[in-house]
Order: C-alpha cells, then sequence, then structure tokens
C-alpha cells in the first residue's frame, strides 16, 4: 500500500532507467537483516504484546523523538532536499528493527488509530493529500518534476526554477515509499500473538 500512495502523476521514477522497487527490495533486505543482529541480543517480543493496562482516558503520545520526524515528514515539501533524506533514513532504519510495536507502528496501514493519533501512514496521507492540491497549482507540473528528478541523479545540469523545493520533496517522498514497501516486504507480517 506505500506503493499506491503516491499519484501516478507525481511519479517520475516509471521513466528512469534505474532506480526501480527490485534495487529497494534488495537493499532493504540487507537492512533488515543488519537490524535483526543488532537487536538480537535484546530479546524483542516476535509478536505484538497485549495492552494489559489501557488506560482509555489517558491520550497517546508518540515520545519527542517520533514527534520530531513526524512532524518533520509532514513538512517533506517544503523542506531542503539534505534535511529530507535524513529525515527518510531514520525512520527508514527504525522501520526495519524487528520490534513488533515499531513494525505495527511503522509499517501497517490498516493500524487503528485513537482520534488525534497519528502513525508514519497517515502522515504521509496527509502529506499526499497536500501533495494533490499542489500539484494543481504548478503549471507544467510533471515535466518539472521530471526534470529536477534528473537534476538530481546527475543527469543533466542544475538550473534554478521556482518550486525546487516542492519537486525534490516530491522526489524524495516517492522514493520514501518505495524504501518503507520494501522493508515491509522483506520483514513480513508480524507474528500473531501467542
Amino acid at each position: 500500500s506505500f506503493l499506491c500512495l503516491v499519484p501516478e502523476e507525481a511519479k517520475t521514477s516509471s521513466c528512469m532507467e534505474e532506480g526501480g522497487y527490485d534495487t529497494y527490495v534488495h537493499d532493504a533486505l540487507g537492512l533488515v537483516q543488519a537490524c535483526r543482529a543488532s537487536a538480537a541480543p535484546c530479546g524483542w517480543p516476535p509478536a505484538p504484546q497485549p495492552l494489559d493496562a489501557c488506560h482509555p482516558e489517558v491520550t497517546f503520545y508518540e515520545g519527542h523523538f517520533l514527534k520530531v520526524l513526524f512532524d518533520r515528514m509532514t513538512r517533506i515539501l517544503d523542506q531542503p532536499y539534505s534535511l529530507n533524506l535524513q529525515v527518510t533514513s531514520v525512520l527508514s532504519r527504525l522501520a526495519a528493527f524487528p520490534h513488533p510495536h515499531l513494525h505495527e507502528y511503522l509499517l501497517d496501514p490498516y493500524l487503528n488509530l485513537a482520534p488525534g493519533c497519528r502513525s508514519l501512514f497517515s502522515v504521509l496521507v496527509r502529506v499526499i493529500g497536500d501533495l494533490m492540491q499542489r500539484l494543481q497549482r504548478v503549471p507544467h507540473f510533471r515535466a518539472k518534476l521530471l526534470l529536477v528528478r534528473r537534476q538530481l541523479m546527475g543527469l543533466v545540469p542544475g538550473e534554478q526554477m521556482d518550486h525546487a523545493m516542492l519537486f525534490k520533496g516530491v522526489v524524495v517522498l516517492e522514493e520514501f515509499c518505495k524504501e518503507l514497501a520494501a522493508i515491509a516486504l522483506v520483514k513480513g507480517p508480524p507474528e500473531g500473538p501467542p
């Protein structure tokens, strides 16, 4: 489902010769194996544990670290390319770890959320909604987006253009969604409850 998030009019990787999904699957395999090896001494459970003492009156809080990452993800279309690469890199690494609650929270698009709570998938859905509104207002959106992708790959010389930060954010967003889909595929669903 991460692969289906980015609308076709904002996808440009299919126009390029390289950078396909299978490359991400291969990379995800190595990343997930490395994360499993480094987390093995932690003794994490293989399946999500039920919450015994759930207090419905207490509002869920994602914590400062995930709050900062999710807040940054909401601004992926408006912040520098290098920052977007750093944020998506950290989130990808977290998603690759074998903790069942991290897996559920970061990779499960069907996770039921309490009102006002957010997951990585819900953040991405909001970003895509924002993108859909913006691409209607930018003339020749797809052609400019393809040009920016080629510039980022070093295939054509860089040149100044309006909305460059937006276009770079869209490229990172598309690639990040492919990366998350590959990680979710390699990890598979978490084991069911015991």
